[in-house]
């Protein structure tokens, strides 16, 4: 009698030596510096610049691992950038510190995306990683919740804007609904034996999404609904479907619960249900307008769009849309790929999480965004991950 091969599971796989441990640990402590970004300090770079150079600079101890592989993804990206550098240097104006100040930002993310998705190839980063980020949006999420550095901002609608060391409050209600997805992703996984149990595991999920509520981001909370969303279709068999499903059916269900119990955040929907978009409807016609009078190489860094599409756009016409909409392709396409494997579709809900969290934020310099194309990068099966430029 004929039988059925189970069909093949992708793993990140184990490097034929261990990532060494400096560069490994020099990683992790990038990822857990991105939820504690302050910008209200005494020195000029941000703390995520500042740790991001630091495993920059510890990548020559594991050069091959590091820099071996060059993903099609971020050739894409690099011809993007270089567009960026030439528009902003014709365009830059008296704006033009800070405009090489974003473009280096730019340039140092890029790097770490390259190197990261590379050194994720190794299962034992690739866990790490996303315990890394669970643990500093569990932290970051219970200084919010003890007042530990806490930011609050009275808004309009009523109620008070929730975050800490004066963070923008949509970008940090990305980067926890990031670390809440990658929550679900360690624990279905079982790379973290700590999360296994419901005891634990329910309280930190309330925990990080009762951060994400009180933060009063719109696009915050429907971009982790988006994610949750995905993960609905986790598991290899159909009773690993169900029971996840269940398990992201009560995360969605709470969020709901709390948004609408929260008055800030209730009210904030409300108004967007009578066309407020906190000015955007406003904004984005602009933008449109002015695109059309520089439609080829844009007007280069020097605003915020409030839209990633529309940033792209405005700062590098459609000379640079090509080449960014392309490598954000090949991201979504890895992450695709490799849904199979250890995480299942967890980089792709990750991905959809930031593309939705930045169709009203523009975040093309956050650290969250480019840990999310490192991630659907290094989870691409080998068959196809040995297809680089």
């Amino acid at each position: 009698m004929t039988t059925l091969a189970a069909p093949a599971v992708y793993a990140p796989t184990r490097a034929t030596a261990a990532v060494n441990p400096v560069v490994r640990w020099a990683f992790y402590f990038f990822i857990l510096s991105i939820p504690f970004e302050m910008p209200n300090r005494s020195i000029p770079l941000e703390t995520t610049t500042i740790t991001g150079a630091l495993f920059l600079l510890t990548t020559p101890l594991e050069y091959r691992a590091s820099f071996g592989r060059v993903p099609s993804a971020l050739v894409w990206f690099s011809a993007w950038l270089w567009v960026a550098i030439v528009s902003g240097l014709l365009q830059s104006g008296e704006h033009g510190v800070m405009v090489l100040q974003l473009l280096a930002n730019l340039l140092e993310l890029i790097l770490v995306c390259w190197t990261g998705s590379n050194l994720m190839r190794d299962g034992r980063v690739f866990r790490g990683a996303l315990v890394t980020l669970v643990i500093a949006c569990t932290l970051r999420a219970g200084m919010q919740f003890l007042g530990v550095g806490l930011t609050a901002r009275h808004v309009w609608t009523g109620g008070e804007r929730e975050t800490v060391f004066g963070q923008n409050a949509n970008i940090s209600a990305l980067i926890l609904a990031c670390g809440l997805l990658a929550a679900f992703g360690v624990r279905h996984a079982g790379a973290w034996r700590v999360l296994r149990p419901p005891v634990v595991f329910w309280p930190l999920a309330g925990l990080i999404a009762s951060a994400v509520v009180h933060t009063g981001s719109r696009g915050g909370l429907l971009a982790l609904t988006a994610g949750l969303l995905v993960l609905l279709f986790r598991g290899h068999t159909t009773w690993q479907r169900v029971r996840n499903g269940a398990a992201v059916l009560i995360a969605m269900a709470f969020l709901v619960w709390a948004a609408m119990r929260v008055e800030m955040m209730r009210n904030r929907f409300e108004e967007a249900a009578r066309g407020s978009f906190a000015g955007r409807e406003r904004i984005y016609p602009a933008l449109l307008g002015m695109l059309v009078e520089r439609p080829v190489l844009g007007w280069g860094p020097r605003r915020d769009a409030h839209n990633l599409v529309l940033e792209v756009l405005t700062t590098t016409g459609f000379i640079g849309l090509i080449p960014f909409l392309t490598g954000l392709s090949l991201c979504a396409l890895a992450a695709w790929r490799g849904r199979r494997g250890t995480y299942g579709v967890l980089p792709v809900a990750l991905l959809v999480t930031m593309f939705v969290g930045t169709m009203s934020g523009t975040w093309i310099a956050s650290k969250i965004l480019w840990l999310a194309f490192a991630c659907a990068l290094a989870s691409m099966p080998e068959p196809w991950r040995s297809r680089v430029v």
